[in-house]
């Protein structure tokens, strides 16, 4: 047994040399590894900030047009607001912007809510000239970039568009509080001590002259990288980075050794160090470990040599992983047969059975679920209305809808009723996300959307306190787009809202289906306090509305083609004008189902069909208590 003895005690040696060996590169590859990752994170956030820049400032744009246009709208719509100071500052505050200026077709300002600038030339200063341009274009819409004020260096916005009402500019302008907020986050400056790389490393953000303009440490701010190294290391890393975008290399920085990381972005180098003791430190802790492992491991070996052990059971062990391999991976029709000795054969048996355990469980679990979606697909059905016609004693209007489940319950919804004997709300929506989740918040959007409703309120109204209804207490952050009418059944006309749907498609006088006008407005349950503009149409008889949600256009095939809105309005005008509601939905799902290819349905696909009648000989009166007709048109 000496020989036995010496060859485990040079094992051992060798072993222990090997393994130090190999956490040291494991430490190293580690180490660069983290620093890798830090950086691409830095990168990433690099890159993200000036992604929300670009979104936010899109989205300041967008709805200060919007908001300009709105006013020039409200001077067209009322001229006498031109030196009512009182309502001026008051659409300024329901607009939530500091100021608004009329120019006239001079381009002098004659009026708004800041008095103080009342004929002001806007022709005496570049940056108010630039909207000169509005008073010959009646399309002209400008935003200005965000630049601070003279007087406080504040970060303010213009923005202005052509009068609707004669020549000249609406202008308004607001501080952007959300871009200035995003500027202050993108600001290179306070990337680099957001991120630190174990313990005691961090990150510098150097420029193209290798100048640190992001450190921890803002004493470092503005000298060169250089002045951390010595001159011989400084000029050879400096050589290596103009050479290779992306590397690694270890000096010693103030008197400590670092393993250095770094990689060119843009026009920026990030660079990631790590002290070299912290590098090691898991390496040197773990070498008593090592020892004390390995001469325990040694003395294992040498007893189990000692004792001999038959590869028999080496093999049997090997069969037992290999099923079990095979029943980690899933398949648990695997059996385990090892029957060598009584003791492979009890845990064959003991395996076997856990497994027929778990596929008994699976299958009970299976079914308890399946039937418990089947409920609920029940329960979301039963909410929707379902029974066709609608209202068979009506002459004057026909409606007809059907709701096709991606999943057991999904989450799209429908909803017509009357508010009143003259009053038709029609309703279809679809809410972030599938299943139940998604179907269970659907029935809280369809009840609340339905109860103010039925209180007698406008849409706009109705959408904009369902909007806040639903923000409250939405922790997953969900969100629903819908549309919205409520048709006055006499006079044909309906006025709507869209909160970020697909656009509807109408046809009149029996012609052709055509997009219906719609404005993207905010979706529901996003932020609160949204207001919501309504739009108006006039039905005459016969004239039709489609609604349908996403799940119809956003069908693919096999090729992951798209159904897409340009083959719903070809196909839709395929059909005869005598096609009844029914089949006409009807035919949208074959057409849907035929452009597949049977491909799985991945969204819920929704439709609802308006048709209105205009019967002359029926004559409804409102009742007591109901919506009067000016709450509606």
């Amino acid at each position: 047994m000496v020989w036995l003895f010496t060859f485990l005690i040079i094992a051992f040696i060798c072993a222990l040399v090997v393994s130090f060996w190999a956490l040291t590169a494991q430490a190293s590859q580690n180490a660069k590894t983290l620093i890798r990752l830090k950086i691409a994170d830095v990168e990433k956030q690099l890159q993200k900030n000036q992604e929300n820049l670009y979104e936010i400032r899109k989205e300041l744009d967008e709805s200060g047009i919007a908001k300009a246009k709105a006013v020039a709208k409200m001077i067209q719509l009322n001229p006498a607001l031109i030196g009512n100071l009182e309502e001026m500052q008051k659409i300024r505050d329901m607009l939530l912007v500091d100021e608004i200026h009329i120019v006239d077709r001079r381009g002098i300002l004659i009026f708004g809510s800041v008095p103080e600038y009342f004929n002001y030339d806007m022709a005496s200063d570049p940056q108010s000239a630039s909207f000169l341009a509005a008073i010959r274009d009646p399309d002209f819409a400008l935003a200005q970039d965000p630049l601070p004020k003279g007087i406080n260096k504040e970060i303010f916005q213009y923005v202005g568009v052509a009068r609707l009402d004669e020549p000249g500019i609406v202008q308004i302008g607001y501080r952007p509080e959300k871009l200035a907020r995003a500027l202050e986050i993108a600001d290179i400056r306070n990337l680099a001590p957001g991120f630190r790389i174990g313990s005691s490393g961090n990150i510098l953000i150097l420029d193209q002259n290798v100048v640190i303009v992001s450190s921890a440490d803002d004493r470092l701010l503005g000298l060169p990288s250089t002045t951390l190294l010595d001159a011989a290391t400084a000029q050879a890393v400096k050589e290596q980075m103009e050479k290779e975008p992306e590397g690694y290399f270890t000096a010693a920085a103030n008197g400590e050794k670092r393993l250095f990381g770094y990689k060119k972005s843009g026009a920026y180098y990030i660079v990631g160090q790590l002290p070299t003791q912290e590098m090691y430190l898991s390496r040197d802790s773990g070498t008593a470990l090592l020892v004390i492992f390995n001469i325990l491991l040694f003395g294992v070996i040498f007893f189990v040599i000692a004792r001999l052990v038959q590869s028999i059971v080496i093999n049997g062990i090997y069969r037992v992983n290999n099923s079990l391999e095979k029943i980690t991976r899933g398949n648990l029709n695997e059996v385990v047969s090892v029957r060598t000795n009584k003791e492979f054969a009890s845990l064959s048996n003991g395996i076997n059975t856990t497994v027929n355990a778990l596929k008994d469980a699976i299958n009970e679990a299976s079914s308890r679920i399946d039937t418990e979606l089947a409920f609920a697909k029940a329960i979301q059905h039963s909410a929707l209305p379902s029974t066709f016609p609608a209202f068979p004693d009506r002459k004057d209007f026909d409606i007809y809808a059907q709701m096709y489940t991606a999943k057991e319950v999904g989450g799209d919804f429908y909803d017509f009723f009357l508010v009143d004997s003259d009053h038709l709300a029609v309703v279809i929506a679809d809410v972030s996300g599938k299943g139940i989740p998604a179907s269970l918040f659907m029935m809280i959007s369809k009840s609340i959307i339905k109860t103010y409703a039925l209180s007698g309120l406008s849409v706009s109204d109705i959408l904009y306190k369902s909007n806040i209804a639903l923000c409250e207490n939405n922790q997953e952050d969900m969100f629903v787009t819908a549309f919205m009418g409520i048709l006055n059944t006499r006079t044909g006309v309906m006025r709507y809202v869209n909160a970020g749907h697909n656009p509807p498609l109408v046809r009149k006088d029996n012609g052709l289906y055509e997009w219906l006008p719609v404005k993207q407005e905010f979706v529901l349950a996003g932020l609160p306090n949204v207001r919501y503009t309504e739009q108006e149409i006039t039905f005459g008889p016969r004239d039709t509305l489609f609604l349908y949600t996403d799940g119809v256009t956003e069908a693919m095939n096999r090729v992951e083609q798209l159904y897409s809105p340009k083959r719903l309005i070809r196909v839709l005008n395929q059909f005869p004008v005598s096609l009844g509601l029914e089949r006409t939905i009807v035919g949208i799902k074959e057409d849907v189902d035929h452009f597949a290819e049977g491909t799985e349905q991945a969204d819920d696909i929704t439709m609802l069909m308006l048709r209105y009648d205009q019967n002359e000989e029926i004559s409804h009166k409102e009742n007591p208590g109901n919506p009067a007709k000016e709450d509606f048109i």
